[in-house]
């Protein structure tokens, strides 16, 4: 029989606010969930497999994660949910070919398109959502899956998807896409032949899955921007995997120790896939350093100035940027910030100024005159890591802040508030 996640985390942020009381120091430890980038495409691979396939450390208070999993399930996919466990596998998807319109809501429902072209079915799927941060083109999904066979046209509903037996080929991406590059694994898992794809993005969420796959019974290697997948006629599944912790929490807490002056730890936590982050935050003058299996975070320091662009993994990645901003506003002097993959996500920064900060930005880059005294203000989460930026001003600031519009925090950061309140932070949720 299969669960359902009946607690929806929209329902416990809606039209609710975050109060903040500034200028508390944070103190002590940090225990961070499942990887949201990681565990979101896991749960659509997993739908791949004959047998259920056990995926733990699942963020599943999540609104994106409990998204995905109740459409695939009202799709005909069977999903068991207990805890942060979830078990998944094909069961009946897809058993309609129209995809629920909820389907709008979250960017990764576009996995939906990669995993029925796997199975040879036809969908329509209405225009994905996410955070508005500017152009998210899809266009690297539509070729993807028409180079293996598939054929993708929008219409006024969304997308619709007609596939039948895909052949495996050779893709060249003009960019490295993460979601992209997923869903064309996704679908050519089960492509006849093999599938190379040039200029992917192997970040570490992209090779988790690869191994997840592997693990089930597909074939992948994936390494150095390159993905090569050998098709099969059908993947097992049956196995157990753990996704990874959520590295972006790990630096949005090491973050909010720099700016209130604390220290913190992260238990069960390195810097492997951070490394880039980690150099950026010594620079900056937060004292990242690993000891035994935990993750130590020191702001007691004064805080430098730097100079940061994104860029594909191993470098920094575009979500990150908005949060090193709210770094840049504890340092005296000018930092800069230029956003290599998304140059107009920038709308944050309008809501920084209402702290009373001196932030200006003009196309892809932002100007941070930091070490003014940051007042409380009314301000709105404007997407995901824009409202974290937010909440980090707020913790640094003098006097009371409040976040409205906080459900799109709750797509990214599991029980952000109670975490921050576990170490000393005062933020409340009213």
């Amino acid at each position: 029989m299969t669960s359902k996640l009946t607690n929806d985390p929209l329902t416990n942020y809606k039209g609710k606010e975050f109060h903040i009381i500034g200028g508390k120091r944070l103190y002590g430890e940090v225990k961070l969930s499942g990887a949201k980038n990681a565990a979101l495409p896991m749960i659509a691979a997993a739908c791949l497999g004959e047998e259920f396939t056990k995926l733990n450390n699942v963020p599943t208070s999540l609104r994106d994660v409990n998204i995905l999993i109740g459409i695939l399930q009202e799709m005909g996919a069977a999903i068991e949910v207990n805890g942060t466990s979830v078990s998944c596998k094909r069961g009946d998807f897809p058993n309609q070919k129209f995809a629920p319109i909820r389907a709008s809501e979250i960017r990764y429902s576009l996995l939906l398109l990669g995993l029925a072209a796997a199975f040879g079915e036809n969908l329509e799927l209405p225009l994905p959502g996410g955070c508005k941060i500017g152009d998210r083109k899809y266009d690297l999904h539509i070729l993807g899956l028409e180079k293996l066979g598939a054929t993708v046209e929008e219409n006024e509903r969304g997308l619709y998807l007609e596939s039948s037996k895909l052949t495996g080929n050779s893709i060249e991406f003009y960019l490295p896409t993460t979601s992209g590059t997923e869903n064309v694994m996704i679908a050519s898992a089960l492509a006849e032949g093999n599938t190379t794809l040039l200029n992917a993005n192997t970040r570490p969420e992209v090779i988790q899955m690869a191994e997840l796959l592997n693990a089930m019974g597909a074939e992948i290697t994936c390494s150095n921007r390159v993905v090569e997948v050998k098709g099969k006629s059908s993947i097992r599944g049956g196995v157990e995997v753990t996704v990874m912790p959520g590295w972006d929490e790990a630096i949005t807490y090491a973050i909010a120790a720099g700016v209130t002056g604390g220290e913190i730890y992260i238990p069960n936590f390195n810097t492997s896939f951070i490394k880039e982050d980690v150099r950026h935050l010594n620079l900056a003058g937060v004292q990242v350093f690993e000891w035994g299996s935990s993750l130590f975070i020191s702001g007691k320091g004064d805080k430098k100035t730097f100079d940061l662009f994104t860029a594909p993994y191993p470098g920094i990645n575009s979500d990150m940027q908005p949060l090193f901003a709210t770094l840049a506003l504890a340092a005296k002097g000018t930092s800069t910030i230029a956003d290599l993959r998304f140059t107009d996500r920038f709308q944050y920064v309008e809501e920084l100024k209402k702290f009373n900060s001196d932030i200006t930005a003009f196309g892809n880059t932002a100007i941070i005159k930091g070490g003014k005294k940051l007042k409380g203000a009314n301000v709105r989460a404007t997407d995901l890591r824009g409202g974290a930026s937010c909440i980090l001003a707020g913790m640094m600031a003098e006097g009371e802040t409040v976040i409205s519009n906080i459900e799109q925090i709750s797509r990214g950061y599991e029980k952000i508030d109670e975490k921050l309140r576990m170490i000393g932070g005062e933020i409340y949720l009213k």
